[in-house]
């Protein structure tokens, strides 16, 4: 007897097209049909209504899609637990970063996890959290670490805050203006601090629309009494970073991306006492997943070693 694979149902689902599922899974498309009909009969009901175009699901197939998709995330979930159970310290984890986050994080934390834990690996990707969040969702990640969005980004999704963090402002070190704030100023965590308008005196090099970081500081340049300069938009924050070391306006850099890109001599990094410029560095992961121990024993590694540095900063 033909066996009938679920998948390729959910796969006509997710693509809405039987050629396009039929060409994802590898099989032919006659292939690909005979089985969703096999499907259909074993189950005594009509999964797609194929008299309109493009076709759609009845309302069992709605049912069955949810009990499906249901079904799938628990045998994953115990599949993982019963592996976590076998092997206590060994397994991969399949994580999600923005590029520019994975430079001025994982030299800190990704070290210390390795020589605690040699015998699992860490699969990166690499890329804008839109990404990362489509692959969680489509189960191609266990967790991802990002900046936290506005929650209706991802409805789908828990954020687990690990630590907040400044958005610090970067401003070229030879400007008359930094040399007069620097000659009065005050330090927080060993930053100087700056009057709340200073990007009004700067033009601003700054990230695209879109972007989580650029969200942060428009809402903060939107509390200025005047209209903010932008020079220049980019995709890269190191971009950024090298043009306003070269003196061309001021830049906006997460407070841990500072140690990584600093620029020292040709840049100085600034605290606004502004509530806008903070964030939360959280991990993300689909909710009702299961986190596989692995996964759990690098979040905990970071958290120890970030809340550690969070602790050590206030008490600066």
């Amino acid at each position: 007897m033909a066996q009938i694979n679920v998948d390729y149902f959910l796969e006509v689902v997710k693509t809405g097209n039987f050629t396009k599922a039929a060409e994802n899974l590898y099989i032919s498309q006659p292939s690909l049909s005979q089985n969703i009909k096999r499907l259909e009969n074993s189950l005594g009901v009509q999964l797609f209504d194929r008299s309109v175009n493009p076709f759609r699901l009845t309302y069992s197939g709605e049912r069955f899609y949810d009990y499906a998709i249901r079904s799938k995330e628990l045998d994953r979930n115990i599949r993982s637990e019963l592996l976590d159970i076998q092997n206590e310290s060994a397994g991969v984890i399949r994580m999600g970063i923005p590029i520019w986050r994975s430079a001025s994080l994982l030299p800190d934390i990704f070290p210390s996890f390795h020589e605690k834990y040699p015998a699992i690996q860490l699969q990166l990707m690499e890329g804008p959290f839109s990404d990362v969040r489509d692959a969680i969702e489509e189960d191609d990640l266990d967790f991802g670490i990002v900046n936290t969005p506005r929650p209706d980004h991802a409805p789908n999704l828990v954020f687990d805050i690990i630590c907040p963090e400044r958005i610090m402002v970067g401003a070229p070190a030879q400007s008359s203006y930094v040399r007069e704030i620097l000659g009065s100023c005050s330090y927080h965590n060993g930053f100087p601090v700056a009057p709340y308008d200073i990007a009004e005196h700067f033009p601003l090099l700054l990230t695209k629309p879109g972007q989580a970081l650029t969200v942060k500081v428009e809402n903060y340049l939107s509390s200025l009494s005047k209209d903010p300069d932008i020079l220049l938009r980019t995709g890269n924050t190191t971009t950024a970073i090298n043009l306003a070391s070269e003196g061309m306006g001021c830049v906006f850099v997460p407070e841990r991306g500072v140690k990584v890109c600093g620029r020292p001599g040709k840049l100085v990094y600034f605290y606004v006492d502004a509530p806008e410029l903070v964030w939360s560095l959280a991990v993300v992961y689909k909710r009702g997943n299961y986190l596989p121990k692995v996964c759990r024993l690098f979040i905990d590694n970071m958290r120890e070693i970030l809340t550690a540095e969070t602790h050590n900063d206030s008490m600066h």
